[in-house]
């Protein structure tokens, strides 16, 4: 099932008014996400609002699994590679720092990352 930002899909009203706005871009990613214990930063809400960026549960699962992997590695700080996208996470406070999405730059540096999973 494809939940796309803005729809209601998955999180009940009750969801939505706790994270204290109505359901829409970040706020929806967010209410799904600390759901399952991850939070998100500033900057990964504004991008999930600024790309458009839709998450499917099977994506928020691949998310869980690859910090749990990145977790048992005593990884830090991360990078989570999907063919999509790339998704920085903080591994100990389970939070998305942000999403990358294509088009790639052949300069594109991730700093401070002290390990990576492919995803897919």
């Amino acid at each position: 099932m494809d939940i796309r930002i803005g729809s209601t899909n998955g999180i009940s009203q009750t969801q939505a008014n706790r994270v204290g706005q109505s359901i829409d871009g970040a706020a929806f990613a967010e209410a799904m996400l600390e759901s399952l214990g991850v939070k998100l930063s500033a900057h990964a809400k504004a991008r999930i609002q600024d790309r458009s960026i839709s998450l499917s549960q099977e994506r928020v699962a691949q998310i869980l699994e690859g910090m749990e992997a990145l977790s048992k590695k005593g990884v830090r700080e991360g990078v989570l590679v999907f063919r999509d996208m790339a998704v920085v996470v903080g591994v100990p406070t389970k939070t998305v720092v942000t999403f990358k999405t294509p088009p790639f730059s052949k300069d594109g540096v991730f700093n401070q990352i002290d390990g990576v999973v492919i995803m897919e």
